[in-house]
C-alpha cells in the first residue's frame, strides 16, 4: 500500500471527522492546475471506464477515488439515505451560494492530498456533481465537463440491480429499489444536464454506445476539448477495470436489456420517455 493510497482510505473512512477534515484542510494547500476537468453522467452511464481511460493518460492527475469521498464539502446522497438515488434528496446536494467560496477553497485544500503537487490538470468524477456543475464553473477557473449519457433502460435497470435501499428506508421501500426509482433518477439526470449546459463554457457530450463503438474516436473527440495530446492506441486496446471486472471495452447494453420484464419497461417508458426519445433510445417494446 503506498502513502496516497493509506490516506485516501484514512480519509474516506473519516471523511465526517471535523478533526480530520481540519488536519487535511490545514496540511493541504489550495490546488491551482491550469484546468479542472469533472466527468459527469447518470449512475451506470460509463464514468467509471472513462475515469479508468484517463487514468492511463499521463497528462492528467485523476483524483483516486470520487471526489465526495475526499472532501467533506460536497453533500453525497448516501449522507441522506439514497444510495446511488441523489434525485430523491437533490436539493440536499446543492451548495449554499454563501458558503461556496470557503467550500471550494477546502475542498482544493482536501484534494491536493490525492493529486501530484503542481498538477496542470486536475480530473474528478462523482455522479451528484451533475447538479452543482455551476458551483465548480464559478469557484474552479478552468472548468471542463464532460457529460456521458446512456440508453435509459440499461441504466435504470444497471442502478435496479447494484443499488441497495439504505436501512433508513427499507421499511418504506423493501431492501431493492421498484425499477420507478432509478427511472426516475436516469430522467432527471437529464433534465438537470440540459437544464444547466446551456450557461458552461467548456462542455462536451458523448455517449456511452459511441464510446463503447469507436473508443479510439471518443478518446480524440475529448483530447481535443481538453486540447492535450491523443492517448497512445496500445492503451487503448488493453483492458480497462470497473468495479473489478477487467474487460475490453465494449456495449453491455444488452445484458441488461433482457433482465427487464415487459411490465418494468413500460414503466421505464412511462417515467422516462422524454429523456428516451431525446435522445432515440425509446422502443415501445423490450428489446430482445
Amino acid at each position: 500500500m503506498n502513502y496516497r493510497t493509506f490516506k485516501q482510505k484514512v480519509y474516506s473512512r473519516y471523511r465526517k471527522s471535523k478533526l480530520v477534515s481540519g488536519l487535511f484542510s490545514f496540511f493541504g494547500k489550495e490546488l491551482k492546475p491550469k484546468k479542472w476537468v469533472f466527468i459527469i453522467g447518470c449512475y451506470n452511464s460509463g464514468t467509471t471506464l472513462l475515469t479508468e481511460i484517463f487514468e492511463k493518460n499521463n497528462q492528467l492527475n485523476v483524483l483516486p477515488d470520487e471526489g465526495v469521498m475526499l472532501t467533506n464539502q460536497l453533500p453525497r446522497p448516501e449522507d441522506y439515505g439514497w444510495q446511488r438515488m441523489w434525485s430523491q434528496c437533490e436539493e440536499k446536494m446543492l451548495i449554499d451560494e454563501h458558503k461556496a467560496t470557503e467550500a471550494a477553497r477546502i475542498t482544493k485544500r482536501h484534494w491536493s492530498h490525492f493529486v501530484d503537487r503542481n498538477p496542470s490538470i486536475v480530473v474528478e468524477k462523482s455522479i451528484a456533481n451533475a447538479v452543482r456543475m455551476s458551483f465548480f464553473q464559478e469557484n474552479f477557473p478552468n472548468s471542463y465537463f464532460i457529460y456521458i449519457v446512456r440508453n435509459g433502460y440499461a441504466v435504470a435497470e444497471g442502478i435496479k440491480r447494484k443499488a441497495n435501499v439504505m436501512e433508513e428506508n427499507q421499511a418504506k421501500l423493501g431492501k431493492k429499489y421498484t425499477i420507478e426509482y432509478p427511472a426516475k433518477q436516469w430522467q432527471r439526470s437529464i433534465e438537470v444536464v440540459e437544464n444547466q449546459k446551456g450557461e458552461i463554457k467548456n462542455f462536451l457530450e458523448i455517449s456511452y454506445e459511441e464510446m463503447t463503438a469507436d473508443l479510439k474516436e471518443t478518446c480524440l473527440k475529448v483530447t481535443n476539448f481538453l486540447e492535450i495530446d491523443p492517448f497512445d492506441d496500445t492503451t487503448l486496446q488493453g483492458d480497462f477495470e470497473v468495479h473489478g471486472n477487467k474487460m475490453k471495452v465494449s456495449n453491455q447494453n444488452h445484458k441488461s436489456f433482457v433482465r427487464l420484464s415487459n411490465e418494468e419497461w413500460q414503466t421505464i417508458n412511462d417515467i422516462a420517455g422524454e429523456g428516451l426519445k431525446k435522445y432515440a433510445y425509446f422502443s415501445e417494446n423490450p428489446i430482445q
